[in-house]
C-alpha cells in the first residue's frame, strides 16, 4: 500500500499540474499570507503561519484567481482576496482540530498540539478577524458581507455538525446541511469574489456562486467516499477516519436506508462504540449495498449541475483549467 503521505504529496502534485498557469499568482498568495499575519511577536507569527508551511492545496485561493481571471488578468485585489479566503479556511482547520482533537494536520502536529488549545483558539480567532479586515480594504467594501457570510456559514456548520452529526439524529437532509455550511458556500463565495473583482456583474458573480457551491458538494462527497474506500493501493488511505471520529457520511447513510431493524441497531451500535472489528463489519456492507457507487453518482450529479453553471460564461484559459480543477477533484481516487 502506497503510505498515506506519498498520496497526499502526490494529490499536491496533480494539483500544482493542473493550477501551474496560475502559480506565479499562487506565489503573491504566499506572499500576502505572510505578510498580513506577521506581526513581529513570535507566538502568533509561528502558530499562525504554522499550517502554510507545508504549502496547502490552495484550492479555494485557486478559484478567486482563476474566476477573477476569467475576463481579464487577476488584480492585486483579487490576490488579497485569495490570500483572505485561504487564511479564513486554515483558521476554520485549527479550530476543527480543537473541537476533533486530531493530533495530526497535513502529516504534522496539530496547532493545538504543539501550542495547546489556548493558543490555537486565540490564534485562529487572530487569523479570522485580519481576513475579514483585508476585505474591508483595498476598495474591496462590497465583499465583505460576501466573506463574512461564508465565514459564519463555517461556524454554524460547525455547531450543526455537534448537533446532528451523531448516529441518532443524523439523516441525508443534515448531512447535506453540514457539507454546504461547512465546504460548499465558501467555495461558492470564493468564486463569486474573484468574479467580481474580475468585471463581472452581480448576476454573473451568482451564476459564479451556483457554480461553486456544486462544486463544493461533489468536493466533500468524493472525500467521504474515499475514506470508505480504504486498504488498497488504488488509496493509499488506512480509511474509516470518519467512522472513528463518530461522523457519519453519505455511503453510512446509504447503508442505514437499505438496512432492516436489526441490521440498523448493529450499525448504531458500532457507530456509538467505534472498533476496528465495527469499521471492517460497516465498510463490508457499505461495499455490499453499493454506498461508494451511490455517493460517487452524487457528486458526479453536482459536478454535472456545475457545468451546467458554467455553460453561462465563454471559453477562456481560465475557464478551462476551472473546469479541468473540477473533473480532477471529482475522478480522483486519493
Amino acid at each position: 500500500m502506497v503510505p498515506v503521505p506519498d498520496m497526499q504529496k502526490r494529490l499536491k502534485s496533480d494539483l500544482a499540474r493542473i493550477l501551474d498557469p496560475i502559480d506565479p499568482y499562487l506565489k503573491k498568495v504566499d506572499e500576502q499570507i505572510r505578510l498580513k499575519l506577521s506581526t513581529g511577536v513570535p507566538l502568533i507569527d509561528e502558530s499562525a503561519l504554522y499550517l502554510f508551511e507545508g504549502g496547502g492545496k490552495k484550492i479555494r485561493a485557486s478559484l478567486v484567481i482563476l474566476s477573477a481571471g476569467m475576463r481579464v488578468e487577476p488584480s492585486d485585489e483579487a490576490i488579497d482576496l485569495a490570500a483572505a479566503a485561504e487564511i479564513v479556511h486554515c483558521a476554520s482547520l485549527i479550530h476543527d482540530d480543537i473541537i476533533d482533537q486530531s493530533l495530526l494536520r497535513r502529516g504534522v502536529p496539530t496547532v493545538s498540539r504543539r501550542w495547546g488549545s489556548r493558543v490555537a483558539v486565540l490564534v485562529g480567532d487572530y487569523m479570522y478577524t485580519t481576513a475579514l479586515k483585508v476585505a474591508v480594504g483595498e476598495g474591496a467594501y462590497s465583499l465583505f458581507p460576501v466573506l463574512v457570510a461564508a465565514t459564519s456559514d463555517m461556524v454554524k456548520g460547525e455547531l450543526y455538525q455537534l448537533e446532528y452529526s451523531g448516529i441518532d439524529r443524523i439523516d441525508k437532509r443534515h448531512y447535506f446541511t453540514i457539507i454546504e455550511l461547512k465546504t460548499a458556500r465558501f467555495m461558492a463565495a470564493c468564486m463569486k469574489m474573484g468574479g467580481a473583482k474580475g468585471g463581472f456583474s452581480s448576476e454573473e458573480s451568482d451564476v459564479l456562486y451556483g457554480a461553486g457551491l456544486n462544486m463544493g458538494f461533489a468536493f466533500q462527497i468524493v472525500d467521504d467516499a474515499l475514506d470508505v474506500m480504504d486498504d488498497s493501493e488504488l488509496t493509499g488511505k488506512d480509511g474509516g477516519n470518519d467512522f472513528f471520529e463518530g461522523k457519519v457520511t453519505l455511503p453510512f447513510l446509504h447503508l442505514l436506508e437499505k438496512a432492516d431493524s436489526a441490521e440498523r441497531a448493529r450499525l448504531v451500535e458500532y457507530s456509538k462504540s467505534p472498533s476496528a472489528e465495527g469499521w471492517g463489519y460497516v465498510r463490508s456492507r457499505i461495499r455490499d449495498e453499493g454506498g461508494v457507487e451511490y455517493a460517487l453518482e452524487a457528486a458526479r450529479d453536482y459536478n454535472r449541475r456545475f457545468l451546467e453553471a458554467m455553460d453561462a460564461f465563454p471559453s477562456s484559459p481560465y475557464k478551462d483549467i476551472i473546469l479541468q480543477l473540477s473533473k480532477f477533484l471529482v475522478e480522483r481516487n486519493y
